[in-house]
């Protein structure tokens, strides 16, 4: 349970503002339809602002599937050879823009432009600053983990 409501999850914190968690719901969702950034990739981006931030609801969240071989690989990411180029660029941009986005370097940037177009790049930034919001905000209204709530992987 959160301290600002009953809710047990994110969607059930929203709903005490009905207006807002719809049009959130509606922004959330086409997050994941992006066309510039793989859904996969954007998903090993939030599970890594999860470990990074010590978020473990966020962590036992699931909005893409991935294999918990490659979850459990995330720690280790820059030589686990689960992941692409394309995902560790990505992986490298996330780390550096949860601990300060203005430390993002030309040649981080330039990196994800070379696997993804400017256009990626962009919607990179714009996905990252929802998901890190959202990773800080289930920390705030510390909301409960699979420990506390006996279940699995929650979509």
């Amino acid at each position: 349970m959160s301290w600002i409501t009953k809710g047990e999850n994110r969607s059930e914190v929203m709903a005490i503002l009905p207006d807002l968690a719809s049009r959130f719901d509606c922004l959330y969702e086409r997050l994941w339809q992006l066309p510039q950034i793989p859904a996969t990739t954007l998903e090993l981006c939030r599970l890594r602002l999860a470990q990074l931030h010590g978020s473990e609801a966020d962590w036992q969240r699931e909005e893409q599937p991935i294999a918990m071989a490659r979850r459990a690989a995330l720690p280790r990411w820059p030589e686990a050879d689960a992941f692409t180029a394309a995902e560790r660029t990505c992986l490298e941009f996330t780390e550096t823009y949860a601990m300060d986005a203005q430390a993002i370097t030309d040649e981080q940037a330039a990196a994800v432009v070379q696997h993804h177009g400017e256009d990626g790049l962009v919607a990179l930034v714009e996905a990252l600053g929802i998901l890190d919001g959202m990773t800080r905000l289930s920390l705030l209204w510390q909301l409960p983990t699979r420990a506390d709530t006996q279940g699995g992987i929650t979509k």
